[in-house]
């Protein structure tokens, strides 16, 4: 295992609002809330799976999404894109994302969500 990295000083919602924003910016029906909430959930599952395999070398994960996307290809696609983006955009932030929650504002949508150190993870044997 390699040294622990120094975290961004920003706010892991910030930072995932921003990585998410593709999923975001495709939502326009009505139900943008739960449709903003899968997307969420899509976007979390990426971002923990490309820590784990990138930072940890547990690949297990994203093996895991290949294979069961493996027989639809447009899910495979929405799950490889933000899989991309994490690695090409994100490459640097290694912490990964505990639990996350979509709060209705006057103003929008808002974020809540906790950075969890990876290297605190208790290893599992194979």
């Amino acid at each position: 295992m390699s040294e622990r990295p120094a975290y961004p000083n920003l706010k892991i919602s910030g930072t995932f609002l921003h990585f998410a924003a593709p999923l975001f910016d495709n939502l326009r029906s009505v139900s943008r809330e739960h449709r903003a909430q899968q997307a969420l959930e899509v976007c979390f599952t990426a971002w923990n799976a490309v820590v784990l395999a990138d930072v940890l070398n547990d690949h297990l994960h994203l093996d895991e999404i290949r294979r069961l996307t493996a027989d639809r290809p447009e899910t495979a696609v929405h799950m490889e894109h933000p899989t991309a983006r994490k690695r090409a955009l994100f490459v640097d932030d290694e912490r990964m994302i505990g639990t996350g929650e979509i709060v209705r504002k006057d103003n929008g949508i808002n974020l809540r969500a906790d950075a969890r150190d990876p290297y605190s993870l208790p290893l599992e044997p194979r």
